[in-house]
C-alpha cells in the first residue's frame, strides 16, 4: 500500500514541475515579446524625433544664420554639417570634429568663428539640403549661402 502513495505523490510532484516550468517558459516568451514590442516603438520614436529636428533643413531656402548655428550646435556631428560661405569658402562639422575638438559646437566658437570668419552675417541668407545614406538616416546637411 506504501508504495501506491509514493508513486502517486512522485507522479503529482512531476505534473507539478511541469506545470511550474511551463509558467516559467510563458512567462519569459511574454517579456521577450514586450520587450521588443517596445523597442519597436523606441524605434519609431527615434525616427520620428529626427525628422521634426532635421526636415525643415530639406530643400529649404532663405533660412538665417541663427538657423545654421542651431543645426550645428543640435548635430554634435552627426549629422555632419557643411557649410559653404562666399568665394567657396567651407566649413565642416563632423563627428571627428566632435571627437577631436567638441567646443567648435559651442555658441562661443561660432561667435567667434563668426567674428574672425564673417561665416554668419546677419544679412546672410542660406539654402539647405539633407544628403541621405541607402536606408533613410540622414547623414549630411548641406548649407549654401
Amino acid at each position: 500500500m506504501n508504495e501506491w502513495s509514493t508513486t502517486i505523490w512522485a507522479s503529482i510532484s512531476a505534473m507539478t514541475a511541469a506545470l511550474v516550468l511551463t509558467l516559467i517558459i510563458t512567462l519569459g516568451s511574454l517579456a521577450r515579446e514586450s520587450a521588443n514590442i517596445q523597442q519597436q516603438d523606441d524605434n519609431a520614436v527615434a525616427i520620428i524625433k529626427e525628422y521634426r529636428k532635421y526636415n525643415q533643413f530639406d530643400d529649404t531656402s532663405n533660412l538665417y544664420p541663427s538657423d545654421v548655428i542651431t543645426a550645428i550646435t543640435e548635430s554634435d556631428g552627426m549629422p555632419a554639417i557643411l557649410v559653404y560661405g562666399l568665394g567657396g569658402v567651407t566649413w565642416e562639422w563632423t563627428a571627428d570634429t566632435s571627437k577631436n575638438n567638441p567646443d567648435q559646437f559651442g555658441t562661443n566658437e561660432l561667435v567667434k568663428l563668426n567674428i574672425e570668419g564673417g561665416l554668419f552675417d546677419p544679412t546672410a541668407r542660406f539654402s539647405s539640403q539633407l544628403v541621405r545614406d541607402p536606408n533613410g538616416a540622414i547623414v549630411q546637411i548641406i548649407f549654401r549661402r
